[in-house]
């Protein structure tokens, strides 16, 4: 018998589940960063969890996307498409005109992703939610820097940031999309004072 199948004898059947998960998530992010020539960072939580203010902030399933780009390479309507419909249920739609609800729903106020697009060095936590910058796209690089906030108000509740080919920035944005929405609302989070899974992250 091999030493892996004497390994998974000792171990629980939720110690199993994450090591699933654990490789699971790594793959999807690997797949991301080199399949796709796009890469995706694991995200920063400044909360314990994220679906308590998921779930509120969506009370119809339905939340706005605010997009900053000075060069408009990509429509907000194409962000909030890409976007949609992904990860944990109840999945969310996303909006980037609040003219596009419909009579029977509403928007929590204050709730929405925020994306920033080659943003500057300091537009992060709290800044990405209150005041975020946009710089002009490097002229010496193929990739775009993009940072992606859930906030509520003034508070960043989640954000990750990720890099795209400039030439194929759209049909890379649709394809992570996944990705993007699973890393920024996780159904759980690991604590940081648990030393079997070191920092906090939505895969362990």
């Amino acid at each position: 018998m091999s030493p892996l199948s004497n390994a998974s004898k000792q171990l629980s059947p939720r110690a199993i589940l994450r090591v699933l998960a654990v490789g699971v998530m790594g793959s999807a992010l690997l797949l991301a960063g080199c399949g796709n020539m796009t890469m995706v960072e694991y995200p920063n939580y400044h909360v314990a969890e994220v679906e308590s203010f998921k779930t509120y902030g969506a009370p119809s399933r339905i939340m706005m996307i605010e997009v900053h780009d000075r060069e408009n390479l990509v429509t907000p309507e194409t962000w909030a498409s890409a976007l949609s419909n992904h990860g944990y249920p109840p999945r969310l739609d996303f909006i980037a005109d609040a003219g596009d609800l419909a009579p029977n729903q509403n928007l929590r106020d204050g709730y929405r992703v925020v994306v920033a697009v080659s943003p500057s060095q300091t537009t992060m936590g709290e800044k990405i939610c209150t005041a975020p910058e946009t710089t002009d796209y490097p002229a010496d690089t193929t990739r775009i820097p993009v940072r992606i906030a859930f906030c509520a108000g003034d508070s960043p509740i989640s954000e990750l940031r990720a890099h795209f080919i400039k030439d194929e920035f759209e049909q890379h944005l649709i394809e992570n999309g996944d990705t993007i929405i699973y890393q920024l609302f996780p159904r759980y989070i690991r604590d940081d004072d648990d030393h079997r899974c070191g920092m906090r992250r939505a895969d362990c």
